[in-house]
Parts: C-alpha cells; sequence; structure tokens
C-alpha cells in the first residue's frame, strides 16, 4: 500500500532535504570543494568559448536531462572532494545533502531511478490484473482506476526527480506523492462511509481537491515551506495507515482484507530502511534507493486486497450495503 510508504517517504525524506537545500553540507563547504568550483568555473564556464567546448561534448543524454556547465563543475569537483577525503582516511561526505552518487547516461541517482521504475511497473501491471479479475460494474471499479493513475504519475514523477534533480522536478515529485498519500485518505473515508453514498463521496471528493489545490497554492506561492510541506504529509499519512489498518483488523476473517494489513506492515518495515543513511555501495545505491527496492512488491499485495475487495461488494450488491462496509 503505497499510501503507508509514501508517507514515510515524506516523513523522512523531506526531513532530510530540509537540510538539503537550507543547510550547506561538510563536502560543499570544503577548500577543496570551493576552490575546485571557482577554478573550473572560471576556466570553462565564464566565456561562451569554454561553454561550447563543454557543450560540444555532451552525451545526448545529458542534453536531454539539460546539464549545464555550471552542473558538470559541480559534479566533477564533487568527486575531486570526494577523492581526497577517502586518501585522507576522512568520512565520506555529503554535497548540497546529498552522498556522492556516480551518473549514469545523465542520471543523478541511477539505482533511485531503476527501484522507481519497479514501483511504476508495479502499479501498471497490478492495474492490468484488476482490471481481468474485476467486472466493471463492480462497486468502487472506476474509483480505484484513478487511484492506480494517480500512482503511477506519482513514481514517474519520482522516477523524472531521481534522474535529474531541479526545484521543478522535486517540487512535482513532493505534490504527486502528496496526491497518492491523500487520494488513499479519501478511498478509506469513501470505504468506511460505503460505495453506494454517492453524495457523499463528492463532497469528500471536493474537500480534497479543495485542500490539495491550496496545499500547492500555499507551497508555490513564495519560498517552500518544508517544514509546513512536512507536517502536512506526517498528518495525512498518519491518518491513513492507521485508518486502514482500524478498518482492516476488525474484518480480517474476510481473506482479501488481509492483504491491506499486510500491505501496511510491509510498508512501515520497509521504512526502517531509510533510518540508515549511509554512503552508496557502488556509488549508486543508498538507504534511499533501497526503501524503494523494498517497496516495489507492495503495489502486488495492495491491488490483492482491491480486487478482492471491489468483487466482496459487487456480490452484496443485491443486499443490504451497510452489511459490506
Amino acid at each position: 500500500m503505497l499510501l503507508v510508504a509514501n508517507m514515510w517517504k515524506l516523513l523522512i525524506l523531506h526531513s532530510l532535504i530540509i537540510y538539503s537545500v537550507s543547510e550547506a553540507s561538510r563536502g560543499d563547504t570544503s577548500n577543496e570543494y570551493t576552490g575546485c568550483y571557482h577554478v573550473c568555473h572560471f576556466n570553462t564556464c565564464s566565456s561562451s568559448r569554454g561553454r561550447a567546448q563543454y557543450e560540444s561534448t555532451q552525451s545526448l543524454s545529458e542534453r536531454v536531462l539539460q546539464w549545464t556547465c555550471d552542473d558538470e563543475c559541480k559534479y566533477n569537483c564533487m568527486w575531486h572532494t570526494t577523492e581526497i577525503f577517502v586518501s585522507k582516511g576522512l568520512e565520506i561526505p555529503q554535497f548540497f545533502g546529498k552522498w556522492p552518487f556516480v551518473r549514469v547516461w545523465g542520471m543523478q541517482e541511477p539505482a533511485a531511478v531503476l527501484f522507481s521504475v519497479f514501483n511504476l511497473f508495479a502499479h501498471i501491471i497490478s492495474l492490468h490484473k484488476f482490471r481481468q479479475a474485476v467486472p466493471s460494474i463492480a462497486p468502487l471499479y472506476k474509483f480505484w482506476h484513478v487511484h492506480a493513475l494517480i500512482c503511477i504519475n506519482a513514481w514517474l514523477w519520482s522516477v523524472v526527480f531521481h534522474a535529474r534533480d531541479t526545484p521543478w522536478t522535486e517540487r512535482m515529485d513532493y505534490f504527486s506523492a502528496f496526491s497518492m498519500v491523500l487520494f488513499s485518505l479519501f478511498g478509506l473515508l469513501v470505504r468506511l462511509s460505503g460505495p453506494h453514498h454517492w453524495k457523499r463521496k463528492e463532497i469528500l471528493g471536493l474537500v480534497c481537491i479543495l485542500f490539495f489545490t491550496y496545499h500547492v497554492w500555499y507551497l508555490t506561492r513564495g519560498r517552500f515551506d518544508y517544514g509546513y510541506n512536512m507536517k502536512v504529509n506526517i498528518l495525512v499519512g498518519i491518518l491513513n495507515g492507521c485508518g486502514w489498518i482500524a478498518w482492516g483488523v476488525p474484518r480480517s476473517n474476510r481473506p482479501h482484507v488481509r492483504w491491506c494489513i499486510l500491505t501496511v506492515i510491509g510498508a512501515v518495515a520497509s521504512m526502517l530502511l531509510e533510518l540508515g543513511d549511509f554512503p552508496p555501495f557502488f556509488w549508486a545505491v543508498d538507504a534511499h534507493a533501497l526503501w524503494h527496492l523494498a517497496t516495489a512488491p507492495l503495489p502486488f499485495m495492495w491491488y490483492k486486497f482491491l480486487e478482492g475487495d471491489c468483487n466482496y461488494l459487487l456480490r452484496g450488491k443485491a443486499f443490504d450495503y451497510r452489511k459490506q462496509i
């Protein structure tokens, strides 16, 4: 259930990124880095000839991901500084709040990109299986389609963000992840109220849309408020995860509901990977990338629950809906 998984992503990753953006790191404040950067920028990027020479050596992927001469200086000086730290027996430093990652085909965090793709395809495959297993007349059939599309969009932006970290891709990743968590909470409220209460569902949907719109507006009207963003995501995420558990445990005699409970447990367990902040293995796989890898199987479990629940509601369609909640 990516709702809980993304709660922890936004809880832990965002708290780290507060420092990534607002606080300097040991690597980028070191004399080795600042000296290297100023020399590189002056020699390579300060003249049109130097910039043209750099652009002529760029690969297609680097052009597509819009790497600039200044970015290249920062990247090369990051590795120059890292090599000096390692040669002196010092701990590997972070730069602008992030570990040094090797760039592959222009992608900044190749392992996180790959594992985000795993999550993306997990939703696509699970949606396909859902469509095969659930008749289109089943209650909430279309509703969970919208949920799947929102999740696919969120993981697509996760791929983009980890491939190229810019203020714009960062915000799209944040907003898309929050839309997934918020819609899952909306799904919980709809499931609690019963799928037959169309008026109630419309009101809840309108409230969620207005809240999401306000959330995006507030965070884009000026400087991005990381503290506010983190608090909102924590609140919505906790309500979401605890709500599904509170709904699922009393109904655990239904086999499909157990998939819901297991998904929540799996999501919380995978969060433990985020607690270990360590330099990346092979300069590519860090704790956050491993978290993405751990969450990749969760959609298969979650959609198993959705398939069973929709069919459960369909079987009870001719009876009192209140007994199906």
